[in-house]
């Protein structure tokens, strides 16, 4: 996907200077687009900056190194947390309906879009099982190398979904003008009670993270934030430019993974990806509507919930976009446990027969 110069820059800490110089670009496109009035412009506009710049010019970009990256999640944590209210912790009780619901489209999108990659462009299934698993791309990444899946293939489709749910979806919600945000505006937390929820929330961030849970530092903040605004110790928002640099720092970390993207493999493999990820999505809405007309939610914190993007990427879409982002983050990590129980089994029963 990289060339091996390119790929040696991504295993190293890059100097901060450099950092910054990812994350100015990744601002640039952030306030382009909130400027413009795209929902979520700030995150979305970052990763298409930061992409385009990376795809165009691979070492004009480099990967944030790992204090930017918790700094980002931290933010965001506790940004996600306090969209909680009291009434929000009431309705987890309603989780396992929908949480039911959107494992089984999780399965139906997984089996449409694996046998799409069979059938009609002659990849092994190997290849297409791991690049239609949705939102559990380390794992994926991981035991890549024990199987005989085509690496590049899968990480295409896969980092693909992503880029197009994180930075086209609010586009597309902008042009379609549909009005998402929901509720009344909050006032904003004072910075002392900010820092004070930052300050808690990435000493438990930081033990989920040495426990090599996935979004650790994201998880940790968003309880302790969710706890704090659930039980009304704090009543407010997160200050604005606290949700925007977050919004920006999480969009430029993912835009610049497509430094060096062969995007020429992506035009060869074209009409699969593309198709993969409409039906995948398709699936994702069809189910969230109906779910939503079921159970009496918005459906688009549900078609958030049950897209096929990461946890940290649709919970912060989902706050961006004005929906409940505790419903959403909720469900991800409900699926994250759940995928990464039971993919190998998956694995070991799908791929054991001949390829």
């Amino acid at each position: 996907m990289t060339t091996v110069s390119k790929s040696k820059v991504f295993l190293v800490e890059q100097p901060m200077s450099r950092q910054l110089a990812t994350v100015a670009i990744g601002s640039l496109g952030g306030l382009l687009l909130m400027w413009l009035g795209i929902p979520a412009g700030a995150m979305s506009g970052s990763i298409i900056a930061v992409a385009t710049v990376g795809s165009l010019k691979p070492a004009a970009i480099v990967p944030l190194g790992k204090k930017l990256r918790l700094i980002a999640m931290l933010v965001s944590g506790v940004s996600i947390g306090a969209a909680v209210t009291p009434e929000t912790l009431r309705n987890v009780a309603t989780y396992p309906a929908s949480v039911s619901a959107m494992m089984t489209c999780v399965f139906v999108m997984t089996a449409i879009s694996t046998l799409m990659c069979i059938k009609f462009a002659g990849w092994n299934r190997s290849t297409a099982l791991l690049a239609s698993v949705p939102g559990a791309l380390a794992y994926i990444l991981s035991i890549i190398p024990t199987t005989n899946a085509n690496t590049p293939r899968v990480v295409a489709l896969q980092m693909l979904r992503v880029l197009f749910l994180m930075a086209l979806v609010p586009v597309l919600v902008a042009e379609s003008g549909i009005h998402l945000t929901t509720g009344s505006l909050r006032p904003t937390d004072s910075w002392l009670m900010f820092g004070l929820e930052c300050a808690v929330g990435a000493c438990l961030g930081f033990v989920l993270t040495r426990l090599k849970l996935a979004g650790g530092m994201l998880l940790g903040a968003m309880t302790i934030s969710a706890l704090a605004h659930g039980f009304e110790v704090a009543e407010g928002r997160a200050p604005q430019i606290a949700l925007v640099s977050g919004q920006i720092l999480i969009g430029a970390w993912s835009g610049s993974r497509f430094a060096g993207f062969d995007w020429g493999l992506f035009l060869r493999q074209s009409p699969i990806i593309v198709g993969s990820i409409t039906l995948t999505v398709m699936v994702a809405a069809g189910f969230a509507s109906v779910t939503s007309v079921a159970l009496g939610l918005p459906f688009g914190a549900t078609f958030l919930a049950f897209s096929p993007g990461g946890f940290e990427a649709m919970a912060v879409l989902a706050l961006a976009l004005g929906f409940d982002p505790f419903f959403v983050a909720a469900h991800h990590l409900t699926r994250f446990f759940l995928l990464n129980f039971g993919m190998p089994v998956v694995v070991r029963v799908f791929l054991q027969k001949k390829q």
